[in-house]
């Protein structure tokens, strides 16, 4: 498809129906940037189908699914494709271009996800995703740096997690209690 915008609201769809759109916004060709299936009847159903094809897509911006008969069910099969905390490859690899399915019923998590995926930066919106999902990260290959990397985990703290203080003191924490000789006793091994 060489469409930019996709406008079938208040459409009668086939069961068929969500199933050709899904399949065009699977396809790597497709230019498709917004996408609008408002009062579509689609339900939870189409939900699921579409949501599926964000998977592969990653030039969708908006696709409107409000007043589509989708309930909680159907809303919760976008939060793995937008962010999968199966694991920190899968949250990486999740859409981070989406960043609208319509203003009316998307629940507050399903939202704030989306709200995320507005910046432009996407790098920065996978890395909040980790944060925010995996909150307790294996640092033991970072501990083997010691003290050296911690210059660099604190900048980089600083850089992704300016908006969770919480994350990042804790991180800091972990550091210090792997490490708690060179904290309170200077380096081990050399008298003061």
């Amino acid at each position: 498809m060489r469409l930019r915008v996709l406008d079938l609201s208040a459409c009668t769809f086939s069961p068929d129906g969500p199933q050709v759109i899904a399949a065009s916004l699977a396809n790597p060709e497709c230019l498709l940037e917004e996408v609008y299936l408002y009062e579509t009847n689609i339900g939870d159903k189409g939900a699921t189908i579409l949501a599926e094809s964000l998977h592969i897509n990653q030039r969708l911006l908006m696709m409107n699914v409000a007043e589509c008969n989708i309930t909680k069910t159907g809303w919760n099969e976008f939060l793995p494709i937008l962010c999968d905390t199966t694991s920190i490859s899968a949250t990486h690899g999740s859409n981070h271009t989406l960043q609208c399915l319509g203003e009316y019923r998307v629940p507050a998590n399903v939202q704030n996800i989306l709200v995320l995926n507005k910046e432009q930066d996407k790098s920065r919106v996978a890395a909040k995703k980790i944060l925010q999902t995996h909150r307790h990260l294996n640092m033991k290959p970072l501990f083997d740096w010691e003290l050296y990397l911690m210059p660099h985990a604190v900048g980089w703290l600083e850089r992704f997690a300016e908006a969770r203080p919480d994350l990042k003191m804790s991180t800091i924490f972990e550091f210090m209690r792997a490490m708690p000789m060179y904290v309170v006793g200077g380096v081990v091994g050399k008298k003061k």
